[in-house]
């Protein structure tokens, strides 16, 4: 993939699990309601949304933002997830 759609498919995988599009084990109210939530958000809030940022803090630099994955995990590393 070209590097402007470098993490669309993680976000698509995201997207396909989330509330708003599952409706399996919820009522149609809250099937509405996540939706309508989500149409009411701004783009930056909606991507949170759907796919939360995790922050990857060290000892040695800034915190960084990193994928939502296990190749995150690291001995020297301490993850906060911003959902």
């Amino acid at each position: 993939l070209a590097e402007n759609f470098s993490l669309y498919p993680q976000f698509m995988f995201h997207l396909r699990r989330s509330q708003f599009l599952q409706v399996f084990n919820n009522s149609p109210d809250e099937t509405a309601y996540y939706r309508h939530i989500l149409n009411r958000e701004d783009v930056t809030n909606s991507l949170i949304m759907i796919q939360p940022i995790l922050y990857s803090y060290s000892f040695h630099g800034p915190p960084e933002p990193v994928l939502l994955d296990s190749s995150s995990i690291l001995p020297d590393r301490i993850l906060l997830l911003d959902t």
